[in-house]
């Protein structure tokens, strides 16, 4: 052997207990430290930066508590950009910064579907823009997460305390067993129960758990959790649901559970859509001669197609006609 680590390697796996093997390049191990070492990387650059804006931001006075005493009464935190200290590892000062995400702008930022990411793109050329100092303003994914969730539990707790306040003693609870779309990226979908509380002609939806499976007994359970969370226990007197063996079983469907949870009799009241759906099929099944579970029925599609040509000011109700079918000799 010409090469000296080949003969070295050799003498290694002569030895007792083969000390030594030859291998390719460990791959994983390789990129793991190459993550590691760019992490260590990202981390200095980030404590230099911030350790510059704490030099920079030193030439920021706050407002003096005397002068805005007055002013600061009447300010609310909801409306008025407030400042807030934050402190990162590395720096010798605090730094001071602006609060300047409102509940409007959280609204807006929700209903335009922009992730943390998409709103530090949108918020720092925007802030750049206007002439502000980029570091006085909390525009990282990090902050701009906390700050949003922190908005969206307030503006969740009004809502509910505005809900328990106007509520009546007697409430209408809806439930129907959807397949939704799923949260995490290891389910394509999963089962989600909405629970929507109803009194008059006013709506309130109070939660959407998500489901291990669609039994009774896991949608009674999930039920229960919710009316407890926005104490509606003993204001629950009715239950509007569909007419599923899951809902409606004597002994393991939800109802019954429900049931024997509040300690009293409750009204089942089943959905208008699924009691008219056993109506027609029974209509079906002896005047047209035609059972089907598919939505395209000729008649129902022949129907919707003209719907646009029917004048609505002439449609008679059904007793007008059947008096005129009973004179007619």
């Amino acid at each position: 052997m010409e090469i000296e680590e080949d003969r070295m390697s050799l003498q290694r796996q002569r030895e007792p207990g083969r000390p030594r093997h030859l291998c390719g390049v460990d791959k994983k191990l390789t990129d793991k430290e190459e993550r590691t070492r760019l992490r260590a990387f990202r981390e200095e650059n980030r404590r230099i930066k911030y350790a510059s804006a704490s030099t920079s931001s030193a030439s920021y006075e706050p407002l003096q508590e005397d002068s805005s005493s007055n002013s600061s009464e009447n300010m609310d935190s909801e409306d008025y950009p407030t400042l807030i200290e934050s402190s990162e590892p590395g720096t010798s000062k605090s730094v001071m910064r602006k609060d300047f995400i409102t509940p409007m702008l959280v609204a807006a930022l929700d209903r335009c579907q922009l992730s943390m990411r998409e709103s530090v793109f949108i918020l720092e050329p925007t802030i750049d823009a206007l002439g502000y100092n980029i570091d006085e303003f909390p525009i990282s994914k990090s902050s701009i997460e906390r700050i949003r969730t922190e908005k969206w539990k307030k503006r969740a707790e009004n809502i509910k305390i505005d809900f328990q306040n106007k509520v009546p003693d007697v409430v209408t609870l809806h439930s129907d067993d959807k397949l939704l779309r799923a949260l995490s990226a290891r389910k394509s979908k999963e089962e989600r129960l909405p629970i929507i509380i109803s009194y008059g002609l006013k709506e309130q939806l109070i939660a959407v758990p998500r489901l291990d499976n669609s039994t009774g007994k896991e949608q009674a359970q999930a039920f229960w959790k919710a009316i407890l969370d926005w104490n509606l226990e003993n204001k629950g007197h009715i239950l509007c649901c569909d007419t599923t063996a899951s809902n409606t079983g004597s002994f393991n469907g939800a109802c019954a559970l429900l049931e024997q949870t509040f300690y009293r009799k409750m009204l089942f009241s089943a959905c208008r859509h699924h009691a008219y759906e056993l109506v027609l099929k029974a209509v079906f099944d002896v005047k047209i001669k035609q059972v089907t579970t598919s939505p395209d029925i000729p008649l129902f599609k022949k129907l919707k197609d003209n719907w646009k040509n029917i004048d609505l000011t002439k449609i008679q109700c059904y007793r007008k006609t059947m008096e005129l079918f009973r004179t007619v000799p």
